[in-house]
């Protein structure tokens, strides 16, 4: 009997620790606080790592403001930082002092930077360096025309319908260490031999959206066969500096060829997360060019596997209130929620979606229809 206690308070320790390592904690060791000074070191917690740096200090002047209607979902200790802002002003903001967090802390935005790669694109359309998101990517593209990629058109990658990617975590993982340069990969990190790894054409594309870090990388690729820049510089000097006027700062990981790794890894401070929000927005209702390619990704979103969820350009599409909605998201919690109905930005930093106060994933259309 003592034997059968033992191997039961065994497996309850063992489940306990392999979630917690798998939890917040290590969430917040991996990817958040190494990017506070990655861009300083190039160090990734023990791996070196390249990074592409822009800009000098933020300092933006922005404190809490707190208010018990918001503070039931957001005053836990997971929640790094909430902003909420309505017609382009803060009406909540809260900030993790126990982690040292303010509106200038720089956060890696994990999935939410996919959405920056989309405005990428956004960008060298309206500039007339893509004609249509029907081109194939191989007429822009050389690097992709040895690809699976080569026929695909831009639009089905950016909505993760190329039919190239598994629709199991086949290589995802080995992928992403390929690209940043992590583990046997360290210093030898390569977008494009990560991309390798895919070397068919599983499906036929527009058929099956598939959320995927390979179409991302697609997309890096030929940003940087368009423009000789990475995916990175032409976000800061196209879309960050138009509402961050002060040469602010970011940084987003890349690879050894200067290839930004853009499933993830851009950094910006919780302020500026909310500001690119607010920036969406603002295009959409001016109606112009950029607006209109996200409206565009809006208006026809695809289906996907998460029931009454369809996905845009690089960001999904949440029913908030009935309205189609786009929402930002990232790995643990990240969320900007753009309310065009409401002109308000939700924007939520998180090392747990499901902590005490509220799980974000199911809860997120309902908050946001609360701002008023």
């Amino acid at each position: 009997m003592i034997k059968i206690y033992v191997l039961i308070f065994w497996f309850i320790f063992q489940c306990n620790f392999l979630f917690a390592d798998h939890g917040p904690n290590r969430l917040w060791e991996r990817k958040i606080e190494p990017y506070f000074t990655v861009h300083e070191d190039n160090y990734m917690g023990p791996f070196k790592v390249n990074v592409h740096s822009f800009g000098k200090k933020n300092a933006y002047e922005v404190g809490e403001i707190k208010k018990k209607n918001y503070d039931k979902y957001f005053d836990d200790k997971y929640n790094l930082a909430t902003i909420v802002k309505k017609d382009g002003k803060v009406i909540y903001a809260r900030f993790n002092k126990q982690k040292k967090i303010d509106a200038n802390t720089l956060i890696q935005g994990m999935s939410m930077s996919k959405t920056a790669l989309s405005a990428v694109v956004a960008s060298l359309k309206c500039s007339g360096l893509i004609e249509t998101l029907d081109d194939k990517v191989s007429k822009y593209s050389p690097t992709l025309a040895n690809t699976p990629y080569k026929n695909v058109t831009i639009k089905n990658i950016l909505q993760m319908n190329s039919g190239v990617t598994p629709l199991k975590e086949k290589h995802k993982k080995k992928m992403n260490r390929m690209a940043v340069g992590t583990r046997d990969y360290e210093e030898k990190s390569s977008v494009l031999n990560a991309l390798l790894l895919l070397n068919e054409n599983i499906r036929e594309q527009g058929k099956l959206s598939n959320y995927h870090t390979g179409d991302t990388f697609a997309l890096s690729l030929l940003i940087s066969d368009i423009t000789n820049k990475p995916a990175s510089q032409i976000f800061y000097e196209n879309i960050f500096l138009k509402w961050n006027k002060n040469n602010g700062l970011m940084h987003w990981i890349s690879d050894k060829d200067g290839i930004t790794v853009s499933q993830a890894h851009l950094t910006m401070s919780p302020y500026d997360w909310s500001n690119f929000g607010e920036f969406i927005l603002d295009q959409i209702s001016s109606k112009t060019c950029i607006g209109n390619f996200f409206l565009e990704g809006l208006e026809n979103g695809v289906e996907t596997i998460r029931e009454n969820v369809k996905y845009g350009y690089l960001f999904w599409i949440y029913n908030v209130k009935k309205k189609p909605t786009i929402v930002m998201t990232g790995h643990g919690g990240f969320f900007n929620v753009l309310n065009q109905k409401t002109n308000s930005v939700l924007t939520i930093l998180s090392v747990d979606p499901r902590y005490k106060k509220g799980n974000l994933f199911n809860n997120i259309s309902q908050i946001s229809g609360k701002i008023k």
